[in-house]
């Protein structure tokens, strides 16, 4: 019986672990987003605002609800436009 448990952990562990790994995709994307390049922003926005393919399973690994994550952080960020900063400026 030792031994079944130990192999337990150690799959536990390991889902763990990939967990953290998906999260941290995900987090990294979010702070793209947020402060990156006007390039990496527009990437990261596409990611998580309209792909539906790996979006959704990098969340699903994750441990995270896609629809609600795209719904709280329409509530906290603003999107980056076809124009970005240069509209500030051609207007300006």
């Amino acid at each position: 019986m030792q031994g079944n448990q130990g192999s337990q952990e150690v799959i536990s562990q390991d889902a763990t672990s990939e967990r953290h790994l998906w999260l941290a995709v995900v987090v990294q994307a979010v702070e793209e987003w947020r402060g990156g390049s006007l390039r990496s922003r527009r990437k990261a926005q596409e990611f998580l605002f309209e792909d539906s393919n790996d979006f959704p399973m990098v969340c699903a690994n994750a441990g995270l609800d896609p629809d609600g994550l795209r719904s709280r952080l329409r509530k906290i960020g603003r999107m980056v436009t076809a124009q970005g900063a240069w509209s500030n400026l051609i207007t300006a």
